[in-house]
């Protein structure tokens, strides 16, 4: 009975109990504490509207086309390259030797480039030049396109991707030619896409997308050897992922985890495959020997491209732009070390070393950069307070809906500025928006009269008229071109241009019957003429001019051949080098032949106008002949 009484006293109390704290939940409910316990205030979530995005990037789309969109403007590399798709299409064979140049035939010369010569050489033969323009500003397009996708995937509010793409396409300005460099931006775009997309954000959607990357890597590797720039990333990605693999603990979150074995191995598999893929070209490996021994030529110091971007011979809005990404990399390290993510530090240590190599590899650097780049900023930027006052207005740029529609519009105003040029002279940056050629830069008009007159032999050429002259004539060879085929042939040519001691003898052993002279800025500065082989051109009875504008010479040797070119065309009295720098003498034959005088005058002024020289000397003629209309 006991037991039995204090069990029921036991559960009486239990009961109680219950009914006191039901009670006190009851009265939390109705009535709030006045002094509520510390609340830990959370960021508010904001979303942007897809909408304005989109359209945004559409005007952006647009502002790209147009600034790819320029004239063919001293880029003689475009037209050697048509030359060599033709040759290859025609001939059925990638040549070793070269086939363009009659001093240097035989020597050593392996068009790395040939599937992007025969690729551009069949776009010619639908439309001509402007088929190839076009699919350059496309291809343009597609890359931004990329970028801008791929951001959008890994959440990066759009405010941040117009601003980091904005400065790229700015940064690249210098690189947005017709050239098989594009073949690489392209593939750096797709390469980065696939493989940041399969670490990060679903494994099992584009780990079979991964098989597509050999594929990939045998057509690059037949078009530009910035192959070798996509296999360095491919590399560091595999490495990175066998060391987190390996090492879990030190290399890896919840948010970013090892790969499987299975993944591992598919990874490393299509990675062996890629790089079987560059050997599958015409020449194997010598390919890349004998690329990397182009690399080694002591001429190449004289071009800009592969100078130092730290030079200070060579400074501008490019290279300045180069450093903010190359610095401003500094946080994708920081990043890194959050996150504990090894790739991201990885591949900005490398590419970094990878860039400042020389000006050439700053845009691969930028465009390999720019999704780490962007990726960084915005985590950085998600991470500031609200409640502080650079979040507040990083939340204002990110979200506000009239934030979208002013950058629409301030893309829009350059949109409009492109076409007449305002946004390049602000930039004090030349270059003609439009297609086709630019006249005033490529001697089109000189070319156009060695067709008219069949004029053909054996040429002293500018170096930047080499690809111009074999494309024009395929049954002739130059003398030198932009491909730096070597040494040897850059030493000759300038050893001639300069009039280096006993240049007059190397003339006579190549048996040079025409030469050709182009300077597309020799009205600033016209004293040049007096240390090349211009002036001894236009002081040597053997050579006659027969053709001149504000840009080029065209000298024929006086022999039978070209008896009749010069008995027509012949300009005795009309020469530049003698109304510039001898003054007295051109005086002097001006009055001596008035008739003579005339008539040059008139050639002059149906050829061209509206020249600077001719316009000079047409002044000086009627000053000293007052008849002369």
């Amino acid at each position: 009975n006991l037991h039995l009484k204090a069990s029921r006293f036991t559960k009486q109390v239990i009961i109680r109990k219950q009914q006191i704290l039901s009670k006190h939940k009851n009265k939390d409910k109705q009535k709030p504490h006045s002094k509520p316990a510390r609340q830990i205030k959370s960021k508010p979530v904001l979303t942007e509207n897809k909408y304005y995005a989109w359209g945004l990037f559409a005007v952006f789309a647009v502002m790209v086309f147009l600034a790819s969109s320029f004239k063919i403007t001293g880029d003689d590399d475009f037209f050697w390259h048509l030359a060599t798709g033709r040759y290859v299409v025609e001939h059925k064979v990638v040549p070793d030797t070269d086939v363009f140049g009659f001093a240097t035939q035989g020597d050593e010369w392996i068009p790395f480039e040939w599937g992007w010569d025969v690729f551009t050489y069949g776009l010619y033969n639908i439309a001509g030049y402007n088929t190839i323009l076009v699919f350059r500003s496309l291809a343009f397009v597609f890359i931004f396109l990329m970028y801008f996708l791929l951001l959008r995937k890994f959440k990066v509010n759009t405010f941040i991707i117009w601003l980091v793409l904005f400065t790229l396409l700015v940064a690249i300005i210098d690189r947005l030619s017709p050239r098989p460099h594009i073949i690489t931006y392209i593939f750096f775009t797709i390469v980065i896409y696939l493989l940041t997309s399969f670490k990060y954000l679903d494994r099992k959607k584009y780990i079979k997308k991964l098989y597509f990357l050999p594929l990939i890597f045998l057509i690059w590797c037949n078009m530009h050897m910035g192959v070798m720039a996509g296999g360095l990333f491919l590399f560091v990605f595999t490495v990175s992922e066998v060391i987190i693999y390996y090492y879990p603990r030190k290399f890896s979150t919840n948010e970013i985890k090892p790969l499987s074995q299975a993944h591992l191995k598919i990874l490393l598999i299509v990675s062996v495959l890629s790089v079987l893929a560059l050997f599958v070209n015409p020449h194997g490996i010598h390919t890349y020997i004998y690329a990397y021994d182009h690399t080694k030529m002591k001429m190449l110091e004289t071009v800009n491209e592969w100078r130092s971007p730290f030079d200070t011979m060579y400074g501008s809005f490019v290279t300045t732009l180069y450093k903010v990404f190359l610095f401003g990399g500094l946080l994708i390290l920081i990043y890194a070390y959050i996150k504990k993510d090894l790739f991201y530090a990885l591949i900005y240590i490398v590419l970094f070393f990878y860039s400042i190599r020389a000006i050439r590899f700053t845009v691969d650097y930028e465009l390999l950069i720019t999704f780490f780049f962007a990726t960084s900023l915005s985590y950085f930027v998600i991470r500031m307070s609200s409640s502080s006052m650079w979040g507040k207005a990083f939340d204002f740029l990110r979200f506000n809906n009239g934030v979208k529609i002013f950058l629409a519009l301030f893309t829009v105003y350059i949109c409009f500025q492109i076409p007449n040029g305002k946004i390049y002279e602000s930039l004090k940056y030349y270059r003609i928006f439009g297609w086709g050629i630019n006249g005033d830069f490529i001697p089109v008009q000189l070319f156009d009269f060695m067709k008219e007159n069949n004029i053909k032999g054996i040429p002293f050429n500018q170096f930047g008229t080499g690809g111009y002259l074999v494309w024009n004539f395929p049954d002739q060879k130059n003398f030198i071109d932009s491909r730096n085929l070597n040494d040897r042939i850059f030493n000759e040519y300038n050893s001639i241009m300069v009039m280096a001691p006993g240049f007059e003898k190397k003339m006579e052993k190549y048996g040079f019957d025409y030469v050709i002279y182009l300077d597309p800025d020799l009205i600033r500065r016209q004293n040049q003429m007096k240390s090349i082989i211009v002036s001894y051109l236009s002081t040597n009875p053997e050579w006659k001019l027969v053709f001149w504008d504000d840009k080029s010479f065209l000298f024929l040797k006086n022999i039978p051949k070209y008896s009749g070119v010069i008995n027509k065309y012949e300009y005795k009295i009309l020469s530049p080098y003698t109304a510039i720098f001898q003054t007295q003498v051109f005086s002097k034959e001006i009055l001596g032949d008035p008739e003579r005088t005339k008539e040059e005058l008139k050639r002059k002024a149906e050829t061209e106008p509206n020249g600077y020289i001719y316009r000079g000397m047409d002044a000086i003629a009627k000053k000293l002949l007052p008849g002369l209309q």
